[in-house]
Parts: structure tokens; C-alpha cells; sequence
């Protein structure tokens, strides 16, 4: 492509158009190479009641609500996720990273999670369910 500038072309127009369009690619390229290397690299991970950002830091710091799925290809995702301190990271996760576990993240990224996890004590302490229309029967 240099070359072919270099050397000049019979429409001089055409040769603004190309340079002009090999910038805007290199830029393009450029950019994308930098949003890339920036990606934070670590785990994610849901422990039943939130979910945890590790990054490498001092301790995996807490997320704000669930993360939000903006593209997903079946084996890829792309997440952004918001801490409790800072501004929203990108996360590019990738099947091959974990493939055991990669039908299981999926499905705890797109289900709601619960408000409160049920105890298992207030669910073996519950009364029986009501029979006869609302009325308990004693034997």
C-alpha cells in the first residue's frame, strides 16, 4: 500500500481516499490493541450472595448488582461489571479458560439472583401445608 502511494497513482483523489482510509485503520487498530492490553485480567465469581471481582489486588473486591452481558457468542462473553469503587471494567471471558465450569457461569451471569438466600432452619421449622381448603386435620 506505501508503495503504491509512493509511486503515485493516476488520480490523485483516489490516493487521499486510501491514505485517508489506511489512518482510520491503523487508528482503529491502535486503539483496539490498547482497550485490549487494558482488560483486566483475573476471576469472577458468584458465592451465593454476591458476586467477586479478583483481579490480582489485595482481595477480590465485591460487584455492584450482577454483570451485564453485552455480547455472547456460546463460548465467549463480553461482561461489564461495575465494583463498589471505581469505574465499570470490561471482561472478555473465554470457555477454554475454565470449560467444567463454563455452563454454570452462564447460567448464574443470565438468572436473577435472590434478595436473601433461604435458611435451611426456617424452611425445616415451617408449618405443614394447610389441607381442606385452609384447615388443618388433627389425627
Amino acid at each position: 500500500m506505501a508503495a503504491w502511494l509512493a509511486l503515485g497513482t493516476a488520480d490523485a483523489d483516489v490516493a487521499a481516499k486510501a491514505a485517508a482510509g489506511l489512518g482510520l485503520w491503523l487508528s482503529c487498530a491502535a486503539a483496539a490493541w490498547f482497550w485490549w492490553r487494558r482488560m483486566p485480567m483475573g476471576h469472577l465469581a458468584w458465592d451465593g450472595g454476591q458476586w467477586l471481582l479478583d483481579c490480582g489486588a489485595p482481595g477480590p473486591g465485591p460487584v455492584q448488582g450482577r454483570p451485564h452481558v453485552h455480547l455472547d457468542l456460546q463460548g465467549c462473553l463480553l461482561l461489564s461489571v461495575r465494583p463498589l469503587r471505581g469505574r465499570p471494567s470490561w471482561l472478555w471471558l473465554e470457555r477454554r479458560s475454565d470449560p467444567v465450569q463454563w455452563a454454570a457461569l452462564r447460567r448464574a451471569v443470565y438468572s436473577p439472583a435472590r434478595s436473601k438466600a433461604p435458611d435451611p432452619a426456617e424452611a425445616t421449622d415451617a408449618a405443614p401445608p394447610a389441607l381442606d381448603g385452609g384447615m388443618t386435620t388433627k389425627t
